[in-house]
């Protein structure tokens, strides 16, 4: 048989074997033939003469030195990024070429997942291919149209927030977070995952971190809590954190811890207590402590603006070795109900009003909602270790046809009030230094299946400034994207 395409690495191993492994299953489900491959230190004329390649590496690789070199390839210059080219091989002009290369190993991932889910998805689409039974069965046999990118993300640390006990799948799940470009994951528990090193181990290979989280304070009664507090209770707390943490997660794998207290109230003071005030002086006593036993320690602390907006004077005391991540700002996309806009605009001020609250290299961060979230009416704490993300198959298919119905809700708010999500995180990609972006996305069968919302979320973190409308049209199209 002849192979018209081959594939040439430079190397097979950490997240570049990924590459390879997602860029190889992707074309050959486009072939009529697996993919053949090869390495580029055994590249011969013969081969460039021979083949169309799909080439994938750095910029010491021969061919994608050639088209950097002629123009025909730019690379961004920054962390992540990549560079794609689809066009003629200029060591062999007659053949085509497919050209991914990293700015760094993650760079090279992120581009193939980019290739694979927006040009592969858009193949089938091109050129009124349409409704051509043969194009449909093996597009990559058609001339290949030409593209070229060069692409870095706007917001450096891009995240999902979850509960961990509705994650079903482990790998499922960070394998599609990857495949979306993102790279970190907080997973909040009750109590640590027997099999939590695995679970970092798995997102380390992805180039994915992996932030633990648990409460100091925060619980689904926080009134109530915070009405008992006093100095033996705060003393008592405190303790109690830092026992949680050398017992749970100072030897587990993982890049850093997130936190909730007190905060998720629609009110600013309790029992005489000014919320902002108490909170702050909390989180800047257990933090402290903590830091100063684990001084490297990356600490996240999600803070509900509902109950601290009037003063966010007091909030700007908090230690500046821990990360705000502001939650519930207000209107979408900062609510969990994609049709609670009104007030949008004084939400946008009120969030740029945030990103330099502790000054100009503030790191803000902040959890953007709206998608799918737990069942809270059927919520119970489950305090006991657990085995995180081993569900069977079945249970698995089955779940997802459950969460059908919601996720049509979810994405038709999300194709309506986009725009808002893209002024939000463009006002955050201009406003913050290196700002962190997670979105809330639990019990929504990530593990089975991307939906739109979560896609398009993503996708906004990269290029926020897109068109809108051509970002929801490749988005919708991505052969990722259900």
């Amino acid at each position: 048989m002849e192979y018209r395409w081959l594939l040439v690495y430079d190397r097979y191993d950490g997240l570049a074997k990924k590459a390879a492994n997602l860029l190889s299953g992707t074309v050959s489900g486009l072939l009529g033939y697996v993919l053949p491959v090869k390495p580029a230190s055994q590249l011969t004329g013969e081969d460039m003469a021979a083949h169309d390649l799909i080439c994938l590496g750095d910029s010491s690789n021969p061919v994608l030195r050639a088209c950097i070199g002629e123009g025909l390839l730019t690379m961004p210059g920054k962390a992540e990024g990549y560079g794609i080219l689809v066009g003629k091989n200029p060591l062999a002009p007659e053949r085509q070429l497919v050209a991914v290369c990293g700015e760094d190993d993650a760079g090279l991932f992120y581009g193939c997942a980019d290739f694979c889910g927006r040009y592969c998805g858009d193949l089938l689409y091109r050129d009124g291919y349409l409704w051509d039974r043969n194009h449909f069965n093996a597009p990559m046999e058609r001339p290949l149209a030409p593209w070229s990118i060069s692409a870095a993300p706007a917001i450096p640390t891009r995240a999902i927030w979850t509960w961990g006990h509705v994650i079903y799948d482990y790998r499922g799940f960070l394998e599609n977070m990857a495949k979306l470009r993102l790279n970190e994951i907080v997973i909040w528990n009750d109590s640590a995952p027997l099999n939590a090193d695995d679970v970092a181990e798995y997102a380390h290979s992805l180039g994915i971190k992996v932030i633990w989280g648990f409460a100091w304070g925060w619980d689904t009664g926080c009134k109530v809590e915070l009405e008992r507090l006093d100095d033996a209770a705060l003393l008592r707390l405190r303790e109690s954190v830092l026992e949680t943490y050398d017992r749970e997660y100072a030897r587990a794998k993982g890049d850093g811890i997130y936190f909730q207290s007190f905060t998720e109230l629609n009110e600013d003071s309790v029992g005489g207590k000014c919320i902002a005030e108490v909170v702050t002086d909390l989180v800047n006593d257990i933090a402290g402590a903590l830091l100063e036993k684990y001084p490297q320690l990356h600490i996240q602390f999600g803070l509900h603006a509902t109950s601290v907006k009037t003063h966010r004077d007091i909030i700007a005391r908090t230690d500046p070795r821990v990360h705000i991540v502001w939650e519930d700002c207000g209107a979408f996309p900062w609510h969990y109900e994609t049709d609670k806009t009104e007030n949008f605009e004084e939400t946008l001020a009120f969030t740029a009003s945030l990103l330099t609250l502790r000054g100009e290299n503030e790191r803000f961060g902040a959890v953007l909602k709206g998608m799918m979230n737990l069942d809270w009416h059927a919520f119970e704490h489950f305090t006991a270790p657990y085995i995180l993300g081993e569900r069977t198959a079945a249970y698995i298919e089955r779940r997802t046809g459950e969460k059908e119905r919601l996720w049509k809700y979810v994405q038709a708010g999300w194709m309506k009030n986009l725009p808002l999500v893209q002024k939000t995180v463009s006002c955050i990609a201009r406003g913050s230094a290196s700002p962190i972006v997670e979105a809330l996305v639990e019990d929504g069968m990530l593990e089975s299946r991307i939906m739109l919302p979560t896609a398009l979320y993503a996708a906004l973190l990269w290029e926020p400034d897109r068109d809108i409308t051509e970002l929801l049209e490749e988005t919708a199209r991505s052969s990722f994207v259900d």
